[in-house]
């Protein structure tokens, strides 16, 4: 029996950098401008279409909008909680806070 703490979640690992990008976007509503991702991509050290094409398009993709500008779109949002979890970025909504 696999211990739960040292498993990976299902699907690509984005890595350590990739899981801090999902988690700016999900925290945008997961859907922003190209330009705006492209900018945080780099920051992370790789570009948006580099990202979508190691990660697949089932999990995060290039899309337009209805007046033709593109966004990249956040589709599996539990995939991406899951390896921001597994990376211990993902923080929780303040109605999940706990006292200690």
């Amino acid at each position: 029996m696999s211990d739960p703490y040292n498993t990976y979640p299902k699907g690509p690992d984005p890595g350590y950098n990739g899981a801090v990008f999902l988690g700016w976007l999900k925290k945008r509503g997961a859907m922003r401008k190209a330009k705006d991702c492209e900018r945080k991509c780099q920051e992370n050290g790789f570009t948006a279409k580099e990202f979508i094409k190691r990660v697949g398009e089932e999990n995060v993709r290039i899309a337009q909008t209805g007046n033709g500008n593109k966004v990249i779109q956040l589709v599996d949002k539990v995939w991406a909680d899951q390896w921001m979890t597994y990376y211990d970025l993902e923080v929780p909504h303040h109605r999940h806070w706990i006292s200690l």
